[in-house]
């Protein structure tokens, strides 16, 4: 066997030349294919004689050279310079790789099988792919490999593209048809010269670089559970796509089925550990988020000679879009805030901060509920946060016993008297939708042992197995017992009504409670 190390205008790359005579020039049917303008169509041959490589020339127009000596026949030794035209090619000895040599080494190729097995799947996907495809250009001989995996829709992506020697390919392609077809069909396509293929137009990038040879084959695996196949008994993944200039290579198809088998399983099992990986890290900054949002919050209880105050948020996931806040002072008096942001999860978080920071600017304000909730409104408004909007209730217990507030959109808050319940209506729209909202100041008397209970809507519209909504009539119904107690009781008895009435099923919004006594 002869090696020859080609360098012309496309790069440097190896050609085995596995028994004679092996044709070289620019036409397609030549077994070395030049694209070198001064090389002609059939410029030379190499051939044994006597268990010797020689070369001979083919009648070119521009010649043969040997060591810089234009010859017409000459033997060839390892470290022999040729020039064809003007590419340089050069006699190496040693081996190539199992599968260009037309000897396939299957020990060499059951090594890499067994190496493949071994890769645990903790590997990073990335770092699996770089090996699949390094170990597959080494083995075959082709000049480049590509990855293309296929995404939940169905759509094929090129994840990896390398050349020999590990070099990752930036910016190269792939002809679409192939991988496409051979994804949808499960079968191996071989080109073996993309010319003559019915499909020439559209693989002019490829043929641009001089690539001519394709070799196609499906990364598929076993069907497992109810998961949906493609194949009776299979399951594709993505695809391995090779191509060369010189088409020796094409010969590997049959031992190419075993490795892309192996390969498609460590693939898979990097893919679905990365997943988890990336699902644990996200759920860690998710724990993370939710630790952050409970430590904005002010303690859950609050007491001075003139309230008691309780209150409990609870999100329906890790981080949610509800909210409380309250802030004493000096004077005896008490400003109060629950707030809902519209929607819920991640989302719905980071606008409750903006909120939670809009309102610490209001900590110290003497101005009526209703200027604070115009306030926060044009503020939200110039974010201009798409589809989202907030309900705000924000209250004021003045010195006199006067309890002061607007409800800007937010569910009606109970005041439970010793004659009945009042709802705290006055106010105006959502804050954060509509720039010109007007907002309105209520008023109204309270006195010792009266409670306050505002909630959000995550807790009137909670529902039970068979669809039906806790409503704000069972909560008035809970109130009524509580008449006359603490404020705790009041909170722990809505929480635990609340609670059994919805049973096993997962609430499905945000849900927050704020409970006030005045002493």
């Amino acid at each position: 066997m002869l090696n020859l190390s080609v360098a012309d205008s496309s790069g440097r790359r190896s050609v085995s030349v596995p028994s004679g005579p092996f044709s070289i020039g620019r036409s397609s049917d030549t077994e070395l294919q030049l694209a070198d303008g001064r090389v002609s169509r059939r410029h030379a041959e190499l051939f044994q004689a006597a268990g010797v490589w020689r070369i001979r020339d083919l009648g070119s127009r521009t010649g043969t050279f040997v060591n810089d000596l234009r010859i017409e026949t000459a033997e060839l030794k390892p470290g022999d310079r040729l020039r064809i035209g003007d590419t340089e090619l050069r006699v190496e000895s040693g081996e190539t790789s199992a599968l260009t040599s037309g000897h396939f080494d299957f020990r060499q190729v059951n090594a890499l099988l067994a190496g493949l097995r071994a890769l645990g799947s903790g590997q990073v996907l990335d770092e699996v792919l770089g090996i699949v495809l390094d170990s597959t250009l080494e083995l075959t001989g082709a000049e480049r490999g590509f990855i293309l995996l296929a995404e939940p829709g169905g759509q094929l992506v090129q994840r990896l593209a390398r050349g020999r020697g590990g070099i990752t390919l930036t910016s190269a392609q792939t002809s679409t048809q192939i991988p496409t077809e051979v994804f949808t069909t499960g079968k191996d396509r071989i080109v073996s010269d993309l010319l003559d293929d019915m499909h020439a137009s559209h693989h002019s990038g490829t043929l641009a670089l001089g690539i001519r040879h394709v070799l196609c084959t499906p990364l598929k695996m076993g069907q497992f559970g109810n998961e949906p196949a493609s194949d009776a008994g299979e399951r594709r993944i993505g695809v391995l796509y090779l191509d060369s200039r010189e088409k020796g290579y094409l010969q590997a198809a049959g031992v190419l089925h075993a490795l892309a088998a192996e390969a498609a399983v460590v693939i898979e099992n990097a893919r679905l550990y990365q997943e988890a990986v990336q699902a644990e890290r996200a759920a860690q900054e998710l724990r993370i988020a939710a630790e952050i949002q409970r430590a904005l919050l002010p303690p859950d209880h609050y007491a001075s000679s003139r309230v008691e105050l309780v209150a409990s948020t609870t999100p329906c996931r890790s981080v949610g879009g509800d909210l409380f806040d309250y802030v004493p002072g000096d004077d005896g008096t008490l400003s109060f805030t629950v707030a809902d942001v519209a929607g819920k999860g991640t989302s719905a978080a980071l606008l409750t901060a903006v909120v939670q920071g809009l309102l610490a600017g209001e900590s110290d304000a003497i101005d009526s509920p209703a200027q604070v909730c115009s306030r926060m409104n044009r503020a939200l408004c110039r974010r201009a946060v798409a589809s989202r909007f907030v309900t705000v209730f924000h209250g004021q217990l003045l010195q006199n016993g006067t309890l002061r507030y607007c409800n800007a959109g937010h569910n009606a808050p109970f005041l439970v008297t010793s004659s009945g319940f009042t709802r705290l209506e006055t106010g105006g729209t959502v804050v954060g939708l509509f720039d010109f909202s007007q907002y309105d100041t209520g008023d109204t008397p309270v006195s010792a042992g009266d409670l306050l209970v505002i909630f959000s809507d995550g807790l009137t519209e909670a529902v039970n197995a068979a669809g039906d909504e806790f409503e704000d009539g069972r909560l008035a119904a809970v109130l009524n017992t509580v008449r006359g107690r603490s404020a705790q009781d009041a909170l722990d008895a809505v929480l635990s009504a609340v609670t059994d009435f919805a049973g096993t099923e997962p609430p499905r919004d945000d849900m927050t409670v704020m409970v006030i006594r005045f002493l």
